[in-house]
């Protein structure tokens, strides 16, 4: 009988304009927005406006950023309508922010990590063969495929995101991370079953960003976990993180290990979810299956969607 706040990756493009409509018509957005401005010294027009595109250092950085103070903001908003989560979780940026929903990090904190950035390739410590190109990949298969045994015996090539499957249960869709080569000749060995991603030039969640996990540990070593107020689901592993060295561990390992839709909304469903508001734009998440009832809150017309979908499943609200 309860309900979750899920939060997505930054993994993809979005349209910005529910977000700037969200921001026009909703102080809590703004005050998250002007937040996470002052902590970063990043301007909130562009932090509003970005679309996961970026060509230089700090429109890259503007993207975390930028997704993150929409997915607290708008959290905030449904939180003013009395909607209050009884869990949270998420997919990669969208898990760090859920801890912060969950009371287990602070905001000013989960802003200054997601400054920090993260190594690019073509830089010394970047990759472990800088000559090589890294990008992602997406796999679209059939409905009892296992997506892990593409990467089987591929050199380079890695699962990075199991989405699960889409909403009819037909497609199962994988995020594939690795060198660029490796991926293309996986696309042609399969027949086109893997798509190589254009634009992309980082192997999310797989071993190539262990030297980015290295440069990011010690910063995470010092920021100040407290245990999660509420049940905090993981995407690494179907499980509940219930003390402060599990969400730290959580951010730490992020970079590297895979991510899994179905780990997360699984145990959402044991921990007794009856219903998930999805925050934000999150177009890697609003063709999947759930095995609950969900509502895409990725623009202020799905605000009284979401309060009417709880009065529907019969979900009780959380006073406090």
């Amino acid at each position: 009988m309860a309900l979750a706040s899920i939060f997505g990756t930054n993994q993809f493009r979005y349209e910005p304009g529910g977000v700037i409509e969200f921001y026009d018509r909703y102080a809590a957005v703004r005050e998250s927005f002007a937040q996470a401005a002052a902590w970063t010294g990043l301007d909130v027009e562009g932090l509003v406006r970005q679309n996961g595109e970026y060509d230089d250092e700090i429109r890259r950085i503007a993207v975390p950023v930028g997704l993150a103070a929409a997915q607290l903001g708008i959290q905030d908003v449904l939180v003013e309508k009395g909607l209050r989560p009884h869990l949270a979780g998420g997919m990669s940026l969208g898990g760090m922010t859920a801890s912060c929903v969950a009371g287990a990090c602070d905001r000013r904190e989960l802003m200054g990590l997601l400054m920090r950035g993260e190594l690019r390739p073509g830089t010394e410590t970047a990759s472990p063969e800088p000559q090589r190109e890294e990008a992602l990949a997406s796999a679209y298969l059939g409905p009892d495929d296992d997506p892990a045994h593409l990467c089987e015996g591929r050199e380079g090539v890695y699962l990075s995101c199991d989405f699960g499957w889409d909403k009819d249960r037909r497609v199962r869709v994988a995020m594939l991370s690795g060198y660029r080569d490796a991926l293309e000749k996986l696309s042609a060995d399969t027949g086109g079953l893997v798509s190589v991603t254009e634009g992309t030039d980082v192997a999310e969640h797989s071993p190539l960003r262990e030297r980015s996990q290295e440069a990011t540990r010690e910063h995470i070593a010092t920021m100040p976990f407290t245990d999660p107020e509420l049940p905090l689901c993981s995407a690494l592993e179907e499980k509940v993180l219930t003390r402060a060295e599990e969400v730290r561990e959580m951010f730490t390992e992020n970079a590297v290990s895979p991510i899994s839709l179905v780990h997360l909304t699984q145990e959402m469903k044991r921990q007794g979810a009856r219903l998930g508001l999805i925050m934000g734009p999150s177009p890697s998440l609003d063709a999947m299956y759930f095995p609950f009832p969900v509502v895409c809150v990725d623009h202020p017309d799905a605000v009284p969607r979401a309060v009417a979908a709880v009065f529907e499943h019969g979900v009780p609200l959380r006073r406090r």
